[in-house]
């Protein structure tokens, strides 16, 4: 793998993802915004000299014997003005070599991480791509949009204090994997169990049924005090609930 040619390449398809170079500034209203300044990403070159890319592959990447710094530092989004993207560039010492990303998830979600590294081999590759679009108009509201009251909602401000344990670095400690299958009978027995006594006109989801037992059973496993308020929360990638659709909107595009 060339370095000066991926150099080269990253400097060419930056062109296309300039907000990636940016930095995060607060607007006149208080919203973030991405300001895009040519600041720069991060390019780090390092090296691995007592390990070889096979050992890896024979514990299957384990986060216990992956080597701390081959990931570069976790970026925090509370930290002021931060690198937006970095990318670290490893040599192992039977010659091969890793590529490994830090990106500032204010700024793009997985998919766009892995969909600009798609972009980024061809444009070393001398391929064309496909560009991402910066059009924010596509996440306009109808001209007159459908409203309704849910059923109960909350807001809540994310303070200082709840980034107080944010770790600059990857945990070093050991890291177990269980993996939990739920056949199509369990997931039947869990939705008609969380489906008694629910009012009339009102109806569960086998995904609700699902992450209603575990997140019960994370709270139990934790030894939660039970008048503590806890929540439970995720993301829908809105890329696929667009009108038209479109792959290319590579940004956040979240309902939550």
């Amino acid at each position: 793998m060339n370095i000066q040619k991926l150099l080269a390449s990253l400097e060419d398809v930056l062109n296309d993802y300039y907000p990636l170079a940016g930095s995060l500034k607060n607007s006149s209203n208080g919203r973030t915004i991405i300001d895009c300044n040519d600041r720069g990403v991060q390019f780090i070159i390092a090296e691995c000299s007592d390990i070889t890319i096979s050992q890896l592959e024979e514990k299957k990447w384990e986060h216990a014997v992956t080597p701390h710094g081959l990931m570069p530092t976790a970026i925090i989004s509370n930290k002021i003005d931060p690198i937006l993207f970095i990318i670290q560039y490893t040599t192992f010492s039977d010659g091969s070599v890793a590529l490994s990303f830090s990106i500032h998830h204010q700024i793009m979600d997985g998919f766009g991480l892995f969909t600009f590294i798609e972009n980024w081999g061809r444009r070393a590759r001398l391929e064309p791509i496909d560009p991402p679009i910066h059009d924010r108009s596509l996440l306009k509201a109808r001209d007159n949009p459908q409203t309704y009251v849910p059923y109960e909602y909350f807001v809540r401000q994310l303070t200082e204090s709840n980034f107080s344990n944010a770790r600059m670095s990857p945990v070093t400690t050991p890291i177990t994997t269980k993996i939990f299958s739920f056949n199509h009978d369990d997931l039947k027995r869990l939705r008609d169990y969380y489906s008694v006594g629910i009012p009339n006109g009102s109806w569960i989801s086998t995904n609700d049924a699902l992450v209603a037992h575990i997140w019960r059973t994370v709270i139990r496993a934790r030894n939660i005090d039970l008048n503590t308020e806890v929540f439970c929360s995720f993301v829908l990638d809105g890329r696929n609930r667009l009108n038209p659709y479109s792959k290319k909107l590579l940004w956040k595009c979240y309902f939550v």
